[in-house]
């Protein structure tokens, strides 16, 4: 999808965000830094070094169209393998995904 992209393309800024989640970095230049921090991060996502102006201006262009039917087929596919399930638990029950971009979601809910 992304060959005309020099630098980073949808997959590595997927990528990025999901290092981001699991490093509990919360601001672009944090990301930026500790990708940075870690040669095996630049190697992951494919390039030499990155900066948070690069990241941002990447993130501005992401087509998140494609990434909400990724996420689409892989909840088809989930619910097709646990069409019994009963949830994590009685007090939980399945678990449904809320796509933010139809349900206004409020201030502190936000992130």
């Amino acid at each position: 999808m992304n060959y005309d992209a020099k630098k980073l393309t949808d997959f590595s800024i997927v990528k990025i965000f999901i290092m981001a989640s699991l490093c509990k970095w919360d601001r672009l230049r944090v990301i930026g830094t500790g990708i940075r921090s870690k040669k095996e991060f630049l190697k992951e996502i494919g390039v030499n070094s990155i900066s948070h102006s690069q990241i941002s201006r990447r993130l501005i262009n992401l087509n998140t169209a494609d990434l909400s039917d990724l996420l689409s087929r892989l909840t088809q596919c989930y619910w097709k393998l646990n069409k019994n399930a009963k949830g994590l638990n009685a007090d939980v029950g399945p678990l449904r995904i809320i796509d933010g971009t139809n349900i206004k979601l409020p201030k502190n809910a936000l992130n």
